[in-house]
């Protein structure tokens, strides 16, 4: 017989990112791209600084690791992927015409991506896979 299984659907606006060693706060992070050049995924963000909250670019460049973690309705972590980074680039740029917030966009090349778990009695990866 057929068992129905209620589901929610991912969101698009229920994510956070961490980063690591440097820490980004992750309230920081407006949006994020995933894709692929070639054989390669690339990991695209952007985050605001603030005038409690500013980084270095040396540390920015220091960053190896990536933990982008969805969430549902309440907050609780219901899959993601943990990213180890190949190599980075950043962009700052500031004007005296421009009055919009202060942004550093990031572009990562991902060396190696883990699928993270939802943490439940019934264990299914983030694709839909059953974890072992």
């Amino acid at each position: 017989m057929f068992e129905f299984r209620a589901y929610e659907p991912l969101r698009a606006n229920r994510w956070i990112i961490e980063t690591s060693p440097t820490e980004i706060t992750p309230y920081l992070f407006r949006k994020y791209r995933m894709f692929n050049e070639g054989n390669k995924i690339v990991f695209k963000t952007e985050f605001l600084e603030t005038v409690d909250i500013s980084y270095n670019p040396l540390d920015l460049m220091e960053i190896t690791d990536i933990t982008l973690k969805y969430l549902d309705p309440v907050g609780e972590v219901v899959g993601g992927f943990k990213m180890i980074v190949g190599g980075l680039n950043f962009d700052k740029k500031h004007s005296y015409s421009d009055d919009e917030f202060l942004i550093t966009k990031m572009r990562f090349v991902i060396e190696q991506i883990q699928p993270l778990y939802k943490k439940s009695e019934e264990i299914y990866s983030s694709h839909g896979q059953p974890k072992e």
